[in-house]
């Protein structure tokens, strides 16, 4: 059996993080958007975006932006709660993970 390699595993475990999320959103069918995810395997860009549906004026949204550079997840844009979580649960370190504070979730007081 061929092991991958650790940006192999990465790639794999943002992919399904995102289908993950993506399948929750679609589950929600009273939500007021439509999800999409968006892949560039060739610059290693992840996206979850969200766009609303007519009538809704026309508005779209990232939800995530995830980006592999140097061996590291780098968090562009964290809008979903539990998305780092997820990740950790799917086998990546902490130490692989990279999140500016512009990412991070405002805690309650």
């Amino acid at each position: 059996m061929e092991r991958l390699s650790k940006i192999d595993r990465q790639r794999q475990a943002i992919q399904d993080t995102l289908q993950e999320h993506y399948q929750i959103a679609l589950d929600n069918p009273d939500h007021p958007t439509e999800t999409f995810i968006a892949s560039d395997p060739t610059t290693d860009n992840y996206f979850l975006l969200a766009a609303a549906t007519p009538p809704l004026p026309q508005k779209y949204g990232v939800l995530i932006h995830l980006r592999l550079t140097d061996g590291k997840i780098v968090v562009e844009t964290n809008n979903v709660g539990d998305f780092i979580e997820d990740l950790i649960d799917r086998g990546i370190p902490e130490t692989d993970l990279v999140v500016p504070q512009r990412a991070r979730l405002p805690t309650a007081p």
